[in-house]
């Protein structure tokens, strides 16, 4: 006789306060945006310094820690003011 693995169930523990899910479900997702946010701004900041055509490696170095830093700060700009919009409208 051959014996089938039963598949093993993992007890989920969901608790029954709605407001304690969505902060859990907040938290995990900026952590998800800003992990995802910088590997974007690695990846931009490298094509950038890849495709300064004239420029000398300090200033594509310094060109490229220019752009990122106002892409940043521009997606930092747009995250706050949503989460502000969010929140009047609540």
């Amino acid at each position: 006789m051959t014996q089938q693995a039963a598949p093993v169930a993992i007890p989920l523990q969901y608790s029954g306060n709605v407001l304690e899910r969505r902060q859990r479900a907040a938290a995990e997702f900026m952590a998800w945006a800003d992990h995802h946010a910088h590997d974007v701004l690695r990846q931009e900041a490298l094509q950038v310094q890849m495709e300064s055509p004239v420029l000398d490696s300090d200033q594509r170095s310094a060109l490229a820690q220019q752009q990122v830093y106002a892409r940043r700060r521009s997606h930092q700009r747009q995250l706050h003011d949503s989460a502000i919009a969010q929140l009047r409208h609540r």
